[in-house]
């Protein structure tokens, strides 16, 4: 994949697009929500324009890792990474409070992981799995993943920059020929 090409990802209610400058002013104010800061490795709080200025200007600096706008067709609602692509992926997000409790995220992870499990290549490599950590109070994000078919393989540790400290996190896998079985819903 060429660093110039930004996949967009649609699913029936979002879509996952590269993040642009118009997406400061929601991103700031989304952003700066304690609650949200101290579930993730790397959003400082409280959180200001300049943090996501300096977001938006390391986007496109490695070219295994792409950063998501998540946009419900009114802008920014939130955000979904994925890093190590040249090796096992490992997908994170976060989604803003107004929007918590209508399935966006399990309808956003969805979508990025039928892409990485679909169409995406690194090179002339596939993926055949993506992690994900997360805290282990994070009773939201762990039950997106278990939804979603990742199983927890074991406990791990994860800095929160917002908290200045490491807290408890599990992780979790979810392996392409898991991803292809038919799931009851």
């Amino acid at each position: 994949m060429s660093a110039l090409a930004h996949p967009v990802l649609r699913s029936a209610r979002l879509t996952l697009r590269a993040p642009v400058p118009a997406d400061l002013d929601r991103l700031a104010s989304l952003a700066n929500d304690a609650d949200i800061a101290r579930m993730l490795e790397r959003m400082p709080h409280p959180y200001s324009r300049a943090d996501g200025e300096a977001w938006l200007a390391g986007i496109g600096g490695d070219p295994a890792k792409l950063e998501f706008a998540i946009d419900d067709g009114s802008g920014f609602i939130g955000a979904l990474s994925l890093r190590g692509l040249d090796e096992t992926p490992v997908i994170g997000y976060w989604l803003g409070r107004p929007y918590w409790g209508r399935g966006y995220m399990s309808e956003a992870v969805g979508t990025a992981l039928a892409w990485i499990f679909g169409a995406w290549t690194f090179g002339a490599r596939s993926a055949q799995a993506v992690e994900a950590r997360v805290m282990t109070e994070n009773s939201g994000s762990r039950n997106v993943l278990a939804k979603l078919g990742f199983r927890d393989i074991g406990e791990t540790d994860c800095a929160s920059l917002a908290c200045g400290e490491t807290r408890p996190a599990r992780r979790y896998r979810l392996d392409r020929t898991t991803y292809e079985l038919p799931r009851q819903v």
